[in-house]
């Protein structure tokens, strides 16, 4: 490993764009862990985050202070999002219940499914 070089000459403007670069990174895995999604590249402005309807991320960035306005709807291809639940036939296979069903749930599958998404845009500074 080589030893760091304090003297060394970085320009103008790169070590300004190495920290932009990282506060996106940082802003994108916190929009991440609480189930969002950003869709603009690094530096694009505004800045598109998308999220489930009646996510909670929308309220945490507001009293963040960021100023957010509808940028329309989408759709998203999640994992999980589809279950399923069956019940054992008369025939000793599976058969899918009805929503209101009383019958015991013998199979529960869950696979990807096309949900609807909310789409907000944010300014950045």
């Amino acid at each position: 490993m080589k030893p760091k070089d304090e003297t060394r000459y970085i320009p103008i403007g790169v070590a300004a764009k190495k920290t932009r670069l990282e506060e996106f990174a940082a802003f994108n895995r916190w929009v991440t862990a609480r189930g969002g999604w950003i869709v603009s590249l690094p530096g694009a402005n505004p800045v598109i985050v998308e999220c489930l309807p009646g996510s909670s991320i929308i309220n945490e960035l507001t009293e963040a202070g960021y100023e957010l306005t509808p940028a329309g709807e989408g759709e998203r291809d999640i994992p999980g999002q589809i279950v399923q639940s069956f019940a054992t036939a008369s025939n000793g296979g599976f058969e899918p219940l009805a929503a209101d069903s009383t019958r015991p749930v013998q199979l529960t599958t869950r696979h990807a499914g096309i949900t609807r998404i909310l789409r907000y845009a944010l300014l950045s500074t």
